[in-house]
């Protein structure tokens, strides 16, 4: 199979270098997102051109490319920004990171493979108020709201991508959109993701292989008044996520009793029959109405749903080897199920005056939970459901922003409250201007459903515990010359009435407050074709009961870009991610939480990767092989590594992909 796929690449390649097209290339510094109306074009590598093919004059024939198809976002419009536009994306730099760990430069942890749980490396508190289920393990996987683009386009766009990475793992992306004319564009984008077992399983193309399925798919359309005071913005996106749960590795135990490490290939702790299904609805809309110059009336509303499967057909072995607590109603197998439906409406004003851009609003939020441990049967086997209840929040809120003129440097302040019995409210305030960042929030949030109520095989706890308090200070300070910017930042958290999952995988709360201060830089230096970018954080908690966070954490790159031929862009470099050791959190596959455990210190480790970004024309192409230090001749590296105790990161392995817009 791939044999084939090299094939058709090599063809692929041929055929577009053959391709006699008129073009214009357009300088632009990459990873700069750069609004219409400037005449730029999408983009390239660092010291490369960018990749965009004008529309030519009408005596000749039209030619379409990423400056002819924009795109913006709902944020934009919902802060008075509505002539902001963006182009096609074709820059190199980042290109090879295609999975959502790589993407986060390393500052999100799985359970060692693709397609798996995931949590934030450092604590990120909560900015927005209003209960929330408490399921967020997939939520890397999922397409978000503010992700979503709306399209202006003066052609057909498709985009293609496929990507082939470790033991079989796939990312294909089929996206489609197209303007009825130019007030009205709709659009789709269909993606599926999948991985195969590392250790746990024979190597083969059996279905029984895989690992993790992933299938994500948003439609969204776009409509703007001939007059301009009515636009309406809605889409519908979702989340199909399957992961066979290994509960990790069983490290391989040699005829002398020498406990191998490394063991890529020893068996799973948990059964091939258990799974984690969860799947998410979300139907969005946006819309507004200019009743005069500078007022505007809008609504924002979502209609959620979330159905989460767990279940296990071979209970004994996860509980024989430590990974389930003891099983209540079930030894055999277990069962739980989980079902959470929202609908969020906002409806406000907002407008601009003399600089200012304000909003206020009210927003109302319906929503419950209804759980399930064991399957509802005739047998006399037993079972349990539980619900909360329709369950209500109303909120009050208001955001002021005060912007320069070149509508980069700007002043913004943001407040909300929830009315509701477990009383939640949002104070932020945020200095952004050429020379740094400056800003402060304090925001009170309610226990999320998991917490307060759940109930299966395994566990059963009620809880009336009180909202968290965190209050973060952050700042940065860029400075900068011709080839060489340095931004130090700091973030000080004091946080207060903390809810975090003990050693036993139960919601406990400290009824104190600790500190965690985060003091760290991001870096880059430009030297011709060479460029170097860095960021590195120290981290320093002074309650390391509740919540584990590495000391210190880094990770960078360095790239070298050229042209060959006038038409194939080149970057070929290097990236690298350090984190110190620490008590890393475990992971409890029933509920989908991460928790505390106190028997198992991950070890420093240092990570490297060898990557080649390729563009010809418009079509990109990446070459990637990760963990370069795996091992040695002389025993510099370890044979492996473990992200999460007990599951293994992926040893060396080689990956490429292709991306292919189409504009006509």
């Amino acid at each position: 199979m791939r044999i084939v796929l090299y094939s058709f690449l090599c063809v692929l390649c041929s055929f577009i270098l053959t391709i006699p097209t008129a073009s214009g290339q357009v300088k632009l510094p990459a990873g700069v997102r750069m609004p219409g109306g400037g005449g730029s074009g999408g983009g390239g590598a660092r010291g490369g051109a960018g990749g965009g093919q004008s529309i030519l004059d009408d005596s000749t024939k039209n030619v379409y490319g990423p400056t002819t198809t924009r795109h913006f976002y709902e944020h934009d419009i919902l802060n008075n920004r509505d002539s902001v536009r963006y182009i096609v994306d074709t820059s190199l730099t980042n290109f090879h990171r295609w999975m959502p760990v790589d993407r986060a430069w390393g500052k999100l942890v799985d359970l060692g493979n693709n397609v798996t749980a995931t949590r934030n490396l450092f604590f990120q508190p909560r900015e927005d108020i209003g209960t929330q289920l408490g399921l967020r393990v997939y939520d890397a996987y999922a397409i978000k709201q503010e992700d979503v683009a709306y399209v202006d386009t003066k052609s057909q766009h498709t985009e293609l991508d496929f990507m082939a990475g470790p033991k079989k793992a796939s990312l294909g992306t089929f996206a489609y959109t197209q303007n009825v004319h130019s007030r009205f564009n709709f659009g789709m984008r269909a993606t599926r993701l999948t991985s195969n077992k590392v250790y746990g399983f024979a190597n083969s193309i059996a279905s029984d292989a895989l690992l993790g399925r992933n299938w994500t798919f948003l439609a969204h359309t776009s409509f703007f008044s001939k007059n301009k005071k009515y636009l309406i913005l809605a889409h519908y996106r979702h989340l199909n996520m399957k992961v066979a749960e290994q509960g990790g590795v069983i490290p391989n135990v040699d005829d002398a009793g020498v406990v191998e490490k490394y063991s890529y290939d020893g068996a799973a702790k948990i059964s091939d029959n258990a799974n984690s299904w969860e799947r998410r609805h979300v139907f969005h809309v946006y819309q507004q109405y200019r009743l005069l110059n500078g007022f505007q009336v809008f609504q924002q509303a979502d209609l959620q749903s979330t159905i989460d499967h767990y279940t296990d057909l071979q209970l004994a072995r996860g509980i024989e080897k430590g990974i389930y607590p003891k099983a209540k109603f079930d030894t055999t197998q277990t069962r739980q199920d989980i079902y959470y439906k929202l609908l969020d409406n906002k409806v406000g004003i907002k407008g601009f005056y003399e600089g200012f851009n304000y909003r206020a609003y009210v927003r109302q939020r319906f929503y419950g939970m209804r759980g399930g441990a064991q399957s509802p049967n005739e047998t006399g086997q037993p079972f349990a459901t539980y619900r909360t209840g329709l369950k209500f929040d109303n909120i009050i809120g208001a955001w002021l922003g005060y912007y320069l003129k070149d509508s980069v440097q700007y002043l913004t302040a943001e407040a909300d409250l929830n009315l509701a019995k477990n009383v939640e409210y949002r104070l932020k305030a945020e200095l952004n201007t050429k020379w740094g960042k400056a800003g402060f929030q304090s925001i009170q949030t309610a226990p999320d459903l998991l917490v307060q109520r759940y109930l299966n095989n395994h566990f059963d706890w009620r809880n009336n515990f009180d909202p968290t308090k965190v209050q973060t200070i952050y700042a940065s300070l860029v400075l900068k010359t011709k080839k060489i910017e340095f931004v130090p930042e700091a973030q000080i958290h004091q946080i207060n009435d903390y809810i975090y999952y003990d050693t036993a995988a139960v919601p406990r709360q400290l009824n104190s407050g600790f500190r965690l201060l985060r003091l760290g830089f991001n870096s880059g230096i430009h030297l011709n074709r060479w460029n170097f970018t860095t960021m590195a954080y120290l981290t320093l908690n002074d309650n390391k009961d509740v919540i584990r966070i590495p000391t210190v954490f880094a990770s960078g790159e360095v790239t070298f870009d050229f042209v060959y031929a006038k038409v194939l862009f080149f970057q070929i470099g290097l990236a690298a991610r350090y984190r110190s050791s620490y008590l890393a959190d475990a992971y409890m596959p029933i509920t989908q939480q991460f928790h505390l455990q106190n028997n198992t210190r991950l070890d420093e480790n240092v990570v490297v990767d060898g990557f080649g970004n390729v563009r010809i024309k418009r079509v990109r192409l990446f070459f990637k092989m990760s963990y370069l230090n795996q091992g040695g001749n002389f025993g510099l590296f370890p044979k492996g590594y473990y992200v999460t105790p007990d599951y293994l990161g992926l040893a060396r392995s080689f990956s490429f992909g292709i991306n292919w817009p189409l504009f006509d």
